[in-house]
């Protein structure tokens, strides 16, 4: 990810994150982590001990379908809650942003670009000063 440094944002050379190895065995490595599990990577790269990694996988207990239905039913509420937040987020900044005399109602990507076209022309505003 890029840092930023006086506000201007400069790219990570990510060479660095893997000292001990070279370029091209970072590349092959990377080509791993597709294929395998990342233990049986970092074994196979010799960062960990020569001991072979043991990962304890968590067994899944056998849940009735009554259960099952219940938690659905309870994710599905907290989404229906979530979007409509989300959408009455949009009401909220439709109302403050300048629209263009339409009759209809803007889409959510049409408020995004109208606010973010509004808080540009306001900023050039106030730089103008």
């Amino acid at each position: 990810t890029p840092t930023k440094e006086n506000n201007v944002f400069t790219p990570v050379n990510y060479d660095n994150f893997w000292p001990s190895l070279s370029h091209n065995t970072h590349h092959n490595m990377s080509l791993q982590v597709h294929s395998s599990s990342t233990e049986t990577l970092i074994h196979s790269q010799g960062i960990i001990g020569k001991q072979p990694l043991r990962v304890r996988r968590r067994q899944h207990k056998a849940v009735g379908t009554e259960i099952v239905k219940k938690r659905r039913a309870q994710a599905n509420n907290r989404e229906r809650r979530r979007m409509h937040g989300l959408n009455d987020a949009y009401e909220r900044l439709r109302e403050v942003v300048p629209a263009l005399g339409n009759d209809r109602k803007l889409s959510k990507f049409e408020t995004l670009q109208m606010a973010q076209t509004y808080i540009n022309a306001l900023s050039q505003l106030l730089n103008k000063d």
